[in-house]
C-alpha cells in the first residue's frame, strides 16, 4: 500500500474487477508496510486483537474505528471509509451479477450486437450479468422487471407485415432519443400553434432546397415555434421513419433516415406535424413502413401530408403526368421537389417503383452517432 506526500492510502477502483477486496487487506498492508503488529494496532485502537483480526478477515469497518485509525495511521477516515463502501458495493455488485447471470435469456431480447457497435455497452454474453446490468444501467432500471418491460410492444403503431417490428429495437430507439434530449438546451420558446400554421408553407417551399440546407435549417425554424426536431439513425428492427411525442409541454420530432430520399422525408415530416396539430398530446405516435396495421389517427396523419404537400385539386393531375419533365414541371408549378410527386405516384400505383426514381435525392443526414 503506498502512502503519498498527505498520507492517503492510493484510491483503489474495483468497478470493473471480477471480485472484492475487503477494506482488512488495506489494514493488513498497512501494518506489513509499518512493521506493527496486529496486537499492537490492537493496543492503539483500544479494542481487543480478536476485533482486529475480524476486521482483516473483512468484518464491517465503523464509523468509530474508522476515526481511530486515522489517528493512528494518519490516513484520513475518509479514505477507510471509501474502501468499506466501494467493498460492500463490490459484493452487492457481484452479487446480482450472479443472481442475473441466471437470466441470461433475457438480454437476447435486445439489439445487444448493435449496442454494442454504439458504445453504450462493452459485455458480451461470456458475462450475461454483467451484460445486464448494463442495460439495466442504460435504461435507468433497477430491476429485471424493469428491463423485462423495455422488451414488450408499446401501443398499437402502423408496422409492415412482412417484416415485422422489434419491440426491445423501438424500446432502444426512444431512450436514445430521450438521452439526447437530456444533453441539449431547453428550447427557449413555447409551443405556438398558430406560429407552426404559419410556418409551414415556408417549410414545404424548403424541398426545393437541396437536403444539406433543410435539414439543419427545419430544426431552427421549428425550435422558434417550440418544436424540437431531432434526427436518429433507426436501430435495426424498428422499421421506423418518425415519431412524435411531447415532453415537457413541447412538441418532439424524431426523423430516421429510413428509405433516404427527399420524397419519403418530406412526408414524414409532415406526417408528424399532423400528430402536433390535430392529435393527443398525451400519446406516442411511430410512423412504420406502410402496412395495414395503422390506426385511424395514423391515417389522419397520412392524409394532411398528403393534402398539404399536394392539393387535393392538384394531385388530381398526377394519372395525367407521363415524362420525368412533366413531374418535374408539376413540381415546380406547385412549389415543391420533384421526389415528393413521384413518392407519392409509387405510394398511388400511378406509376412502378421502379419508375422515376431519378428524380429523388439522397439523404445523408448525420444524427451524431456515425
Amino acid at each position: 500500500m503506498d502512502n503519498n506526500e498527505e498520507g492517503k492510502v492510493t484510491d483503489y477502483v474495483s468497478a470493473d474487477s471480477d471480485y472484492a477486496v475487503p477494506t482488512g487487506e488495506f489494514i493488513e498492508e498497512w501494518l506489513e508496510e509499518n512493521n506493527m503488529s496486529q496486537a499492537e494496532l490492537a493496543r492503539r485502537l483500544n479494542v481487543s486483537p480478536k476485533h482486529v483480526s475480524k476486521l482483516i478477515a473483512g468484518a464491517r469497518l465503523t464509523e468509530t474505528v474508522a476515526m481511530k485509525l486515522e489517528l493512528v495511521t494518519g490516513v484520513p477516515a475518509r479514505i477507510w471509509l471509501s474502501y468499506e463502501a466501494t467493498y460492500r458495493a463490490d459484493i452487492a455488485r457481484l452479487g446480482l451479477e450472479a443472481e442475473l447471470a441466471a437470466e441470461k435469456d433475457v438480454a437476447a431480447l435486445f439489439p445487444v450486437k448493435e449496442l454494442r457497435q454504439m458504445g453504450i455497452i462493452t459485455e458480451t454474453m461470456r458475462r450475461p450479468g454483467i451484460l445486464l446490468m448494463q442495460l439495466m444501467g442504460f435504461f435507468a432500471v433497477g430491476s429485471l422487471e424493469g428491463l423485462k418491460s423495455r422488451a414488450q410492444p408499446l401501443a398499437a403503431f402502423r408496422q409492415d407485415a412482412a417484416h415485422p417490428v422489434d419491440p426491445a429495437a423501438v424500446q432502444v430507439w426512444l431512450r436514445l432519443i430521450e438521452l439526447e434530449l437530456a444533453s441539449l438546451d431547453e428550447l427557449e420558446s413555447r409551443y405556438n400553434r398558430e406560429a407552426f400554421l404559419e410556418l409551414l408553407p415556408e417549410i414545404r417551399a424548403l424541398s426545393l432546397k437541396s437536403p444539406e440546407e433543410y435539414g439543419s435549417l427545419i430544426p431552427q425554424m421549428l425550435g422558434d415555434v417550440g418544436i424540437r426536431l431531432i434526427y436518429k439513425s433507426e436501430v435495426k428492427g424498428i422499421r421506423a421513419y418518425g415519431a412524435t411525442q411531447w415532453i415537457g409541454g413541447h412538441p418532439v420530432i424524431t426523423l430516421t433516415t429510413r428509405g433516404a430520399d427527399d420524397g419519403k422525408f418530406w412526408f414524414t415530416l409532415f406526417h408528424e406535424f399532423g400528430h402536433v396539430l390535430h392529435h393527443p398530446h398525451n400519446e406516442l405516435f411511430i410512423q412504420n413502413q406502410d402496412g395495414d396495421g395503422g390506426s385511424i389517427l395514423e391515417a389522419e396523419a397520412d392524409g394532411f401530408a398528403s393534402d398539404y404537400l399536394i392539393k387535393p385539386g392538384m394531385a388530381k393531375r398526377l394519372g395525367s403526368l407521363r415524362s420525368l419533365q412533366e413531374v418535374r414541371e408539376f413540381a415546380a408549378a406547385i412549389g415543391v421537389c420533384p421526389g415528393i410527386i413521384v413518392g407519392r405516384m409509387h405510394h398511388d400505383g400511378i406509376w412502378p417503383y421502379q419508375n422515376g426514381r431519378g428524380l429523388y435525392k439522397r439523404l445523408a443526414i448525420n444524427d451524431g452517432d456515425e
